[in-house]
């Protein structure tokens, strides 16, 4: 090394504690940022995965969306602008929102997308607000954490009372989204709370498996279904139902098939709640393979007994990951299925999903 190169490094050295000093004396919000994503889809008018939606049953143009790593969004003008209410909180990582049917100023949005891939990441509990979204509180990342919320349900008689559904976070392998969080492993089912979401109980009776969704008869609150649906197949995966809020569970298996099968995904027509549509999907491999269709079920009598509707496969091998029922809040006839596409059925039967 020539003496004025060694010089040159000599002083550079001497620098470094005079410029570190100088680097910690500059105010954080005063350094320059400079965005490193994610990026915006570019190809298309597209967003983000959406992970829910609520409707505010008074105000068709006040809406509620959640984002799968994008937070709650409002909008008052029926979509037309967006705002963005829960930047400040821990985790962007939405699975689940429900509206409370007696006050809808009253929100809670479940942490965690249960949706089962890679990028579907956990949660960190339950977020609510008792003012249509302008404050919110955080409650239950004890009890959730390093889970997701597939759904949540609040007693349309009683709003205090508020029903979540919780799955692993998903990856494959099995738990890659739950990035070694201390919660990852903990308790599965349905849980419970009596005092607004403050708190959190887990309900008995149900296997120690992931709950992929939720629905509560609105006519008589103690009449509850969930589909318990391990993505990888459990003999115990199923369509389940309390007639005591909770209290116990009955596995509905007439008319359902009796060999494993994974992701359930149920629904109950608000308008006849003793019809319901169930979604199950094969059970998948461990890289994700497999997970096609298995079929659409039907039962009129509060499962009780079930009808398969035969109907094309629009799950493709996606089933653990796309799986969407829900039925028109107005007429029991209308049900919509989602998958890699989206149909519906205008008269509750296989004839006319399209």
């Amino acid at each position: 090394m020539s003496r004025a190169l060694l010089a040159t490094v000599v002083a550079l050295l001497a620098a470094v504690p005079a410029l570190a000093q100088h680097a910690q004396s500059v105010p954080a919000d005063a350094r320059p940022w400079r965005e490193l994503g994610p990026a915006p889809i570019a190809t298309g008018p597209y967003t983000g995965r959406v992970s829910a939606i609520v409707c505010d049953p008074l105000d068709a143009n006040r809406v509620f969306v959640a984002g799968a790593d994008g937070g709650v969004w409002r909008t008052l003008d029926g979509g037309t602008s967006w705002t963005a209410l829960t930047e400040a909180l821990p985790t962007s990582a939405i699975g689940a929102l429900a509206l409370d049917p007696s006050d809808a100023d009253v929100l809670f949005a479940g942490t965690g997308e249960a949706n089962f891939a890679n990028h579907s990441r956990y949660g960190l509990g339950v977020y609510r607000t008792l003012d249509g979204g302008d404050t919110w509180e955080h409650f239950g990342a004890a009890t959730f954490g390093g889970r997701c919320i597939s759904a949540l349900a609040v007693d349309p008689l009683d709003g205090n009372h508020v029903f979540a559904a919780v799955t692993r976070a998903g990856g494959f392998p099995a738990l890659a989204a739950a990035r070694g969080h201390a919660g990852a492993l903990g308790a599965l089912g349905v849980f419970r709370s009596l005092d607004r979401g403050a708190t959190w109980t887990l309900l008995p009776g149900l296997p120690d498996l992931s709950v992929t969704s939720l629905a509560l008869d609105p006519t008589d609150p103690d009449r509850l279904y969930c589909g318990v649906g391990h993505i990888f197949g459990d003999a115990q995966n199923g369509v389940w139902r309390s007639l005591d809020g909770g209290e116990s569970w009955t596995r509905l298996t007439s008319g359902l098939p009796v060999s494993t099968f994974g992701r359930v995904t149920v629904a109950l027509a608000p308008s006849t709640p003793q019809r319901l549509f169930a979604l199950l999907t094969n059970p998948c491999d461990a890289s994700g393979g497999g997970a096609s269709m298995r079929g659409v079920f039907r039962s009129d009598d509060g499962g009780t007994s079930w009808s398969v509707l035969p109907n094309p496969n629009i799950q493709s091998t996606y089933g653990w990951y796309l799986s969407v029922v829900s039925v028109r809040p107005s007429n029991a006839d209308t049900v919509f299925l989602g998958g890699l596409s989206l149909v519906r059925s205008t008269t509750a039967s296989s004839s006319d999903f399209m």
